[in-house]
């Protein structure tokens, strides 16, 4: 299993009322909020992510391609938080 790092964090809402906020830096801890903490009904972008964590976790893609999809199923279950343009 290879856990590559992200490029950048990207920034997630878990718990109640999304009052929790995740700074997710590394494929494996992606996979692992994927897997087990995902607060919406799983949709076409959360499977896509799955399998991109794993490919890049297998070593077969780069940690970029599942940081994207990561971020495209943040995006559909409306949980990605969007940096601050000023930082």
């Amino acid at each position: 299993m290879q856990d590559q790092r992200f490029d950048e964090p990207v920034q997630i809402a878990l718990g109640k009322s999304g009052s929790t906020t995740f700074r997710v830096e590394r494929v494996a801890q992606a996979a692992d909020i994927l897997l087990n903490r995902w607060p919406a009904v799983t949709g076409t972008r959360h499977m896509a992510a799955r399998k991109a964590c794993l490919a890049a976790l297998e070593g077969v893609k780069e940690a970029r391609f599942a940081r994207a999809a990561f971020i495209n199923a943040a995006i559909e279950a409306d949980i990605l938080v969007e940096r601050d343009p000023r930082s």
